[in-house]
């Protein structure tokens, strides 16, 4: 197999996996001609992960599952033999455009390198992206810690590289039921962990328990730090899950409390235009007066941009700003508003927008 000539240090891949054969060859071979040895620990596969993992030439080692994932990444780690590991989970993987950013990263001074990972997930029967930077590339000797959603631990400075990192295991749920029990087991130790509550937040979300993800991320509300650098998306997920149930005096409460300190996040602006729409839909006569408020929400998110600051969903600052303002002006007969809104998402590629640009023009 043909390495890149240009790197001047040794680079390993590290990988932990299970039962990841519909995607664990793609992920190998998007790095295959970036990484000089590939180890993939397999935690108890039951399927062909294995062999597509040896006929790809990695390094195959076995691991007990032990219920704690940094106990796992640290095996994977200890297998390695480069000066730099590359963190990679099976349902990722690198574009060309990374791949070649690692190189030049990896030849420069130490430091550890956080990836842009871009997720697809779905919402209301639509195809969305979230973007989010983790800490996946740096220097040996660096360790994981927590049991699930384990964070690296390096004294080293975090550097954000532009290139992409895909990812598409948000389309399956089959690993909620395991992610919830860990993050109870977790909170067992630690009830007022807000990283933990709001992971499990998330996951009850994924699973269609609003009930317990209000429960879960009201409290990770509380307790969370105001330098806590998951802070923000706690507050735009409570907001959604309290638009879910209604709880619109809870949602007014933390809309005022956050304004201020979130006022340059688009997805929390986008939540609050969702969220004020469906109060006056909720009760007109009694509501309206936050009308105004919904268009000046999307119009903060288009004015914001679509940002890399934040663990961001793709088109909170643009085209999915554009078609909510849209719909909006169309609902309000403002046809020539409507249009322009439209037009804007519709650059985007966005469907929903070019049906309904379609259906106005008509």
């Amino acid at each position: 197999m043909t390495r890149m000539p240009e790197i001047n240090t040794k680079l390993s891949l590290a990988m932990i996996v299970k039962n990841e054969s519909r995607c664990l060859a793609r992920c190998l071979k998007s790095v295959a001609n970036t990484v000089n040895e590939m180890v993939v620990v397999d935690t108890g596969s039951t399927d062909s992960t294995v062999q597509i993992a040896q006929d790809m030439e990695a390094k195959v080692f076995d691991f007990k599952w032990i219920d704690d994932f940094s106990a796992a990444r640290n095996f994977s780690l200890e297998k390695t033999t480069g000066d730099w590991i590359l963190v990679l989970d099976a349902d990722e993987y690198a574009t060309s455009a990374l791949a070649s950013e690692m190189v030049r990263f990896i030849n420069g001074p130490e430091k550890i390198g956080r990836l842009k990972i871009v997720s697809e997930f779905r919402k209301n029967g639509q195809l969305m992206r979230s973007q989010g930077f983790v800490s996946r590339l740096f220097p040996r000797g660096a360790q994981f810690a927590g049991r699930i959603h384990e964070q690296l631990v390096s004294p080293l400075p975090r550097v954000c590289l532009e290139a992409e990192l895909l990812h598409d295991g948000y389309l399956e749920t089959t690993k909620s039921d395991r992610n919830v029990r860990l993050l109870l087991r977790e909170l067992e130790r630690e009830p007022k962990n807000a990283h933990y509550l709001f992971q499990l937040g998330v996951e009850y979300s994924s699973l269609g328990k609003i009930d317990k993800a209000f429960e879960c991320l009201e409290k990770a509300y509380i307790f969370v730090g105001s330098n806590d650098a998951f802070a923000p998306n706690i507050v735009v997920d409570f907001l959604h899950a309290i638009l879910e149930l209604k709880r619109y005096e809870t949602g007014l409460k933390v809309i005022q409390e956050s304004e201020k300190s979130l006022a340059d996040f688009p997805d929390f602006h986008f939540v609050c235009g969702m969220f004020y729409m469906n109060l006056v839909k909720s009760d007109p006569a009694k509501n309206i007066a936050f009308l105004p408020k919904i268009e000046a929400c999307y119009k903060r998110c288009i004015a914001l941009g679509d940002t890399n600051h934040y663990k961001s969903v793709r088109g909170t600052g643009s085209f999915l700003a554009y078609y909510n303002l849209g719909v909006l002006y169309h609902v309000f007969g403002n046809k020539t508003a409507a249009c322009h809104c439209l037009e804007e998402a519709a650059k985007a590629g966005h469907e929903p927008s070019i049906q309904l640009l379609n259906q106005i023009r008509k």
